[in-house]
């Protein structure tokens, strides 16, 4: 599948005041694997597809003219995972993998297979897949456990001992596969760069094979536009922030001041708002939220 090559641009339905974070990045994600890496002992594909900027997937008509934002991208990322060096996270992650499915199955068990890609962590370059709607924790018997359509299911930590399996890896590049420590739902995370800052809390566990396919996913999850909760500045309220004066320069941390001072205040009061009505839609929105669906549709494995 070619990679597509797309721009960045305000989805139809959101106007440019709103709080919305594009930045400008390369086209392609190329993860460099050397040699020197833990060895692969499984392989699973991920089919997946982004939406339009209005959350549709269906087939438009040929008549319609076609532009970056209206286009659905299909295509499929491959994972490497590193069983001899993380068995028990892979084990986890395969849990989510080998799922038996059948269509009589009135609670069928939570699989990547019904699985999104949420957000991009600006900060870290961290994009959050894995995903389940519906997987939440909860509290059965005294203990923690996980609750999926009705189901009960233990809530198994992924924990492996680095000291008898060696070294862990750092989050040293692009491509990278990781989970956070003590985290017993599935998320994981794709490392979009060099993010040693997530030593201490993730553990890698595998790798993004460089197919075009896999490429081309991920560029195209680099591009699409994320919620962001940044405040006003000087320059978005239409300030010159280039000039040297010390009036100007005063000026704008006026401004900026009291933009912030009111964002604060809007933000605080549309959220208690909402509270008090018992309107838990705000609770969906938060910082690096992508705005597009990212969906995987199917999973498929092999043994290397």
């Amino acid at each position: 599948m070619t990679a597509l090559t797309t721009m960045s641009i305000l989805p139809n339905d959101i106007s440019s005041s709103h709080a919305i974070d594009i930045i400008e990045r390369p086209t392609v994600l190329q993860p460099m694997i050397t040699k020197e890496e833990p060895s692969i002992t499984h392989k699973v594909t991920l089919q997946v597809r982004i939406s339009r900027a209005d959350g549709t997937f269906y087939t438009k008509p040929e008549s319609e003219p076609t532009t970056p934002d209206n286009q659905v991208f299909t295509g499929s990322i491959i994972f490497g995972l590193y069983g001899k060096l993380a068995p028990n996270h892979v084990e986890r992650f395969m849990s989510y993998v080998n799922v038996p499915y059948s269509p009589a199955d009135d609670s069928p068990l939570p699989s990547y297979a019904r699985s999104q890609f949420p957000s991009l962590d600006q900060s870290t370059g961290l994009l959050t897949g894995g995903y389940i709607p519906g997987l939440h924790l909860t509290s059965f018997a005294g203990s923690s456990a996980l609750e999926y359509g009705g189901r009960i299911t233990p809530s198994k930590l992924w924990v492996d001992n680095f000291q008898d399996l060696g070294q862990k890896l750092s989050h040293s590049r692009a491509g990278l596969l990781t989970h956070r420590n003590l985290e017993v739902l599935p998320n994981f995370g794709i490392t979009t760069r060099s993010s040693p800052e997530l030593d201490g809390a993730y553990t890698v566990f595998g790798t993004v094979l460089p197919t075009e396919s896999s490429n081309g996913f991920l560029s195209r999850c680099l591009d699409l536009p994320t919620y962001s909760l940044d405040r006003p500045s000087a320059m978005s309220l239409g300030q010159d922030s280039s000039s040297s004066s010390a009036a100007t320069a005063a000026q704008n941390r006026a401004v900026e001041e009291v933009a912030s001072s009111i964002y604060s205040f809007q933000k605080d009061l549309f959220r208690s708002a909402a509270k008090t009505f018992g309107d838990t839609r705000l609770d969906n929105v938060y910082e690096g939220k992508i705005l597009r669906r990212v969906e995987v549709t199917s999973v498929s494995w092999e043994k290397v």
